[in-house]
C-alpha cells in the first residue's frame, strides 16, 4: 500500500464519514458479506448522501481502550451471523469520530465511534476485495484491493 494513497484515503474517508451515524445493515447473499449504512443526521435540511461500507472480510468491534489491532483474519474471533448482528445493533446510531487505516502495509480499516468502541475490518486478502466505503450511488469510493492494495475513486482529482 502506497503511503500517499493511505493519506489520501484517510482524508477522504474522514471527510465523508466523520460525524455520521451507523444507520443500518443490509445482508449479503451468504452469511459473510454485509453492508453497513451511515447517515449525517445533524443537518436534516440538506440532502446529505447515504454512506455505505461493504464488508467482505473478517471484522470485529474493539472495546474502549483496546490498542492492539488484529494483523490478520486468523486473529479475529469467528462469530456466528447472529452474534455479529447483535454487535451491530448495540452500535446503532453511534456517531463516527475518526476513520483510520491502521497498518502501513495493508489497508486495515478502523472506524472509531463516540462511545469509544471501534470497528476493525481486515484489509488483507490475496484474492478478493476486503471492504469498500463511499457514497451510495456516487463515484467517491475507497476500496481495499487484493494483495494489500488500496484504490481511491473521486469525481475530481484529489489534491497532492
Amino acid at each position: 500500500m502506497d503511503s500517499n494513497d493511505k493519506v489520501q484515503a484517510e482524508a477522504l474517508l474522514n471527510n465523508l464519514f466523520q460525524g455520521s451515524q451507523l444507520d443500518g445493515v443490509q445482508f449479503g447473499m451468504s452469511p459473510g458479506p454485509l453492508t453497513l449504512s451511515f447517515f449525517h443526521y445533524k443537518n436534516t435540511d440538506a440532502e446529505d448522501p447515504q454512506l455505505f461500507l461493504n464488508i467482505e472480510s473478517t471484522w470485529c468491534f474493539l472495546a474502549p481502550g483496546e490498542k492492539q489491532y488484529p494483523s490478520s483474519e486468523d486473529e479475529i474471533a469467528d462469530l456466528s451471523e447472529e452474534e455479529k448482528l447483535l454487535h451491530i445493533i448495540r452500535m446503532r446510531r453511534q456517531r463516527v469520530t475518526k476513520v483510520e487505516l491502521v497498518d502501513d502495509h495493508a489497508p486495515h480499516l478502523l472506524i472509531r465511534f463516540e462511545n469509544d468502541y471501534s470497528l476493525f475490518i481486515n484489509g488483507n486478502h490475496d484474492e478478493f476485495e476486503c471492504w469498500q466505503a463511499g457514497i451510495e450511488g456516487d463515484s467517491e469510493l475507497v476500496s481495499a484491493l487484493p494483495g494489500k492494495e488500496l484504490t481511491i475513486w473521486t469525481p475530481d482529482p484529489l489534491p497532492e
